[in-house]
């Protein structure tokens, strides 16, 4: 194993939820934050719904971790563990009877996931205040908005950082997988507020059609991040890392990556976004496109942490 490459986990499904929804939860809370910054009045729809999907999509984020380490401990391990010994290790800080590893990418992963449910908590907070006939608080959301954001891009291209790290043929060189990450977290979040928008939006339905071209946008990205994340591994110059496309690309979650991921996921919903016209989009073609997209999200991480896997 290569100096610097974590050993090697078997994550299961519920990890794969965990990742996902950490994905959808830092997306929508950006563009949330986006919204607000670039006209709080004029797309108020989009940062309550915004803020509101962060908010749900975190809540179970912890549970899920928690479920699979097995003990609650565990949890509060990978955030600071006591040690009786100053023998702690590598990059590590002490603090009082506690240490904590900075350089470590669970530790790290464990951090911003506490730090980003806090900001998406008070974000969620203030417009539900400000909804139920209150002020609010917009000079605190924009600070909310602004700190919880940079623990939100890293909550969604986290994942992709981590498999990198690891000692898995597919991922050793998949140099683009946190931007192909990070790219799935903002398409699905844009999804999920437009879903929302459409469904419980009312009056307010005219800002499908930005939320449509911030979908279409970055799903544009997202394919080019998944081509670039082939190709690299493609061209890594091993046999062996270039053999561990094989089971994506045309072995046995071939069918799930092509059907699920690429055409479910991409194909269908870029053709929808750009024959639906992307000023003025129906609420029901754009709830369709919004599913397809979170849909297509899940298994493009699902089968890329499964074809990892194999080999």
């Amino acid at each position: 194993m290569e100096p610097g490459l974590l050993k090697s986990a078997e994550w299961p499904l519920i990890i794969d939820i965990y990742f996902y929804l950490g994905g959808i939860a830092g997306g929508a809370f950006v563009i949330a934050t986006v919204a607000n910054l670039l006209d709080a009045e004029r797309y108020r729809s989009v940062v309550r719904a915004g803020y509101y999907v962060a908010l749900l999509a975190v809540i179970p984020a912890p549970i899920l971790l928690i479920v699979d380490l097995g003990l609650p401990t565990r949890f509060l391990h990978m955030l600071m563990v006591p040690k009786p010994s100053t023998a702690i290790g590598q990059g590590a800080m002490t603090l009082g009877p506690f240490h904590l590893k900075p350089l470590s990418p669970m530790s790290m992963g464990a951090w911003a996931l506490l730090a980003f449910s806090g900001f998406a908590f008070l974000a969620a907070l203030d417009v539900f205040l400000e909804h139920r006939g209150g002020r609010g608080f917009p000079g605190l959301r924009i600070v909310f908005g602004l700190v919880g954001s940079i623990f939100g891009f890293f909550l969604a291209a986290y994942p992709g950082v981590l498999l990198g790290a690891t000692a898995r043929p597919l991922f050793v060189n998949g140099h683009w997988l946190g931007a192909l990450f990070l790219a799935v977290g903002a398409s699905t979040g844009a999804a999920a507020i437009v879903l929302t928008v459409a469904a419980f939006g009312g009056d307010r339905r005219d800002a499908l059609a930005p939320l449509m071209r911030t979908v279409v946008a970055t799903l544009v990205v997202q394919a080019v991040a998944l081509v670039l994340f082939i190709v690299t591994v493609k061209m890594s110059g091993s046999v062996g890392i270039s053999r561990a496309l094989t089971p994506l690309l045309s072995g046995q979650y071939s069918l799930t990556f092509w059907l699920g991921a690429v055409i479910v996921g991409l194909v269908l919903p870029l053709g929808f976004g750009f024959s639906g016209g992307l000023r003025r989009t129906p609420a029901g073609l754009a709830a369709l496109v919004a599913i397809l997209v979170l849909v297509g999200g899940f298994v493009i991480k699902h089968v890329l942490i499964a074809a990892g896997q194999v080999t």
